[in-house]
């Protein structure tokens, strides 16, 4: 066996592995919570422009809206005590966090919907975090998760996991995407109507390029992941 064969085969069941063990401990916090209560909603009319969700254990949902408003609902998983989250809107940034009493469980799963052309900033500890027909900003960051974006139109995109993939599609031309992974791959689909400045590097994996590229493009892709394969394609 060639020795970058076997050095991805290792990689790739590393990968498997933690996004499994991830998934496993997810399901086996919500089996085990001692408290799963219906999800809590509710509206911000305010002006909005930017969106932050910090996160600790517990998935993130976004997707970009038509409307005027943000509208937000809360999940809540605990054994003993009730997050304490919380809501601010400080000028137009509004920032969703909480906090938990020490317990075996705690954690707050968002499903967030925001204006067209808010920008975004989301961080979480464990957890998937998955945005939808966003045109905005985005920077999106997960310790141990998924990081899946669809139908995205933003012009600039900053997306990192320490464990786990990364899966975006581009439904316009971005101008900067950034893409990182410590322990997991990179899969981006781009419209391929344009060129792109690529820059890849891998550690244990390989990187497959198929979109048209140009030293000079204004469309500019980075991917790196230390263990996992690259992939940019065209849409």
């Amino acid at each position: 066996m060639h020795p970058m064969t076997g050095r991805a085969a290792v990689a790739t069941a590393a990968v498997a592995c933690t996004l499994a063990l991830a998934g496993c401990g997810a399901l086996a916090k919500i089996g085990t919570a001692s408290h799963y209560p219906p999800a809590k909603a509710f509206t911000v009319t305010g002006q909005v422009k930017t969106v932050v969700i910090d996160g600790g254990g517990g998935s993130i949902d976004v997707t970009g809206g038509s409307g005027s408003t943000v509208l937000v609902s809360q999940q809540f998983s605990y054994s003993k005590t009730p997050p304490l989250a919380k809501h601010v809107l400080s000028g137009t940034t509004l920032t969703l966090s909480y906090a938990c009493p020490s317990q075996v469980i705690c954690g707050v799963s968002y499903t967030v919907q925001v204006p067209s052309g808010v920008a975004l900033r989301v961080s979480t500890g464990a957890g998937a975090i998955t945005l939808t027909s966003l045109s905005g900003p985005v920077t999106a960051k997960a310790d141990a998760g998924l990081i899946t974006a669809v139908d995205l139109r933003s012009a600039t995109a900053n997306l990192k996991s320490s464990a786990g993939g990364i899966v975006a599609t581009f439904a316009a031309a971005p101008g900067s995407v950034q893409a990182s992974t410590d322990l997991g791959p990179i899969t981006l689909t781009v419209p391929g109507t344009v060129a792109y400045k690529i820059s890849t590097h891998t550690l244990v994996g390989t990187s497959t390029i198929t979109v048209r590229k140009n030293a000079t493009s204004p469309h500019a892709i980075t991917a790196s992941s230390d263990v996992g394969s690259i992939s940019i394609s065209p849409s």
